[in-house]
């Protein structure tokens, strides 16, 4: 379905495998977690860093809800993409909203990429300076 362009399709399709996991295992559990990441990967081929950054940050949330080290590798991707696809969004709204989401996740999680947290900051600065 994303091939030929069907991203709603194949996001309802996910969807449903992702709901029958969270029934099944819970919505920690790790195939409820997969689901979550192909949807968030999903949202992105759509073009929309909006969904993919907040699917993203969901998915970083539980797994360290569910007790997850700050410095595990599935944390610090799920952190690391939601940062990547925040930087794509362009509305300022949405940029702050998540972004004080992110920082919070950021002051957590600071990844392996030196100055991420120092990044938000300063993109929210930018947009209450400007």
């Amino acid at each position: 379905a994303v091939r030929a362009g069907r991203h709603a399709d194949a996001d309802r399709l996910a969807a449903r495998h992702q709901d029958a996991a969270v029934r099944r295992h819970g919505p920690a559990s790790e195939d409820a977690l997969h689901w979550a990441e192909v949807r968030a990967d999903l949202a992105m081929f759509a073009g929309d860093p909006v969904r993919s950054c907040r699917a993203w940050l969901g998915v970083a949330g539980f797994r360290l809800a569910s007790g997850h080290a700050p410095d595990a590798p599935a944390v610090e991707s799920a952190v690391d993409r939601a940062h990547h696809q925040w930087g794509r969004i362009e509305d300022a709204d949405r940029v702050r909203e998540l972004g004080h989401q992110l920082a919070e996740l950021r002051a957590r999680v600071p990844g392996r990429r030196e100055g991420a947290l120092d990044d938000v900051r300063e993109r929210l600065e930018q947009l209450q300076d400007g």
